[in-house]
């Protein structure tokens, strides 16, 4: 029994391992040349694998592209998932401790923002660019999720409506910050800075006005 266990749970390591393979070749192809152009034979050639593995795991180019996003979305997500700050935090920390997770997340898939853009303006509209503006609409609720948490000392009310005014520019800058620069950089980490010092700018001008 513990022998079959074993040898169970080293096949299921395995394909956790192929799995990753696959899905970290197909991302690097795809956000290079979109989704059209990246073919199962060159995630095959690519990976190493046999066609006949990426189909054992995924039923379909779809398929792999649908686990993609939602791999990246949930590093996202996790990275922005709404926690508990330091007490002591101004916003503007809070702000920056928010987008630093988000950041941690990207970092563990630098292409996969890349892959969104490259999807959205250079693939035919369908089920495609329906997955990815589904994922897209998940993270920008995330986002206004931590956002509101950022300023939960001012009411739920009013930290609401930081969140919701601001949830766009934030999230449109931060996408910019990756696909302008590297994961990880010191370039990347500044400007994440600068984002946070922005955001509470904006944050008191939005409180300014209510």
């Amino acid at each position: 029994m513990a022998l079959r266990d074993a040898s169970s749970k080293t096949s299921t390591d395995r394909g956790d391992r192929s799995r990753k393979v696959i899905l970290d070749v197909a991302t690097k192809l795809m956000s290079a040349r979109g989704y059209d152009g990246t073919s199962i034979s060159a995630i095959a050639t690519e990976s190493g694998l046999p066609a006949s593995s990426i189909y054992y795991h995924f039923s379909s180019k779809l398929g792999i592209l649908t686990a993609i996003i939602e791999r990246g979305s949930h590093r996202f997500l996790e990275g922005v998932s709404l926690a508990a700050f330091p007490p002591e935090n101004s916003h503007r920390e809070n702000v920056f401790e928010l987008l630093e997770r988000g950041q941690r997340g990207i970092e563990a898939t630098p292409e996969f923002v890349q892959l969104q853009f490259v999807i959205m303006f250079n693939s035919p509209a369908g089920v495609v660019n329906a997955a990815v503006e589904q994922t897209r609409a998940e993270e920008r609720e995330g986002l206004r999720v931590g956002l509101a948490a950022a300023y939960a000392d001012l009411g739920e009310t009013t930290a609401g409506v930081i969140a919701s005014e601001l949830v766009d520019f934030v999230g449109a800058a931060f996408d910019g910050i990756f696909v302008a620069g590297r994961p990880g950089s010191a370039t990347t980490k500044a400007n994440i800075r600068l984002l946070a010092e922005a955001t509470d700018a904006l944050a008191k001008s939005v409180l300014a006005r209510n």
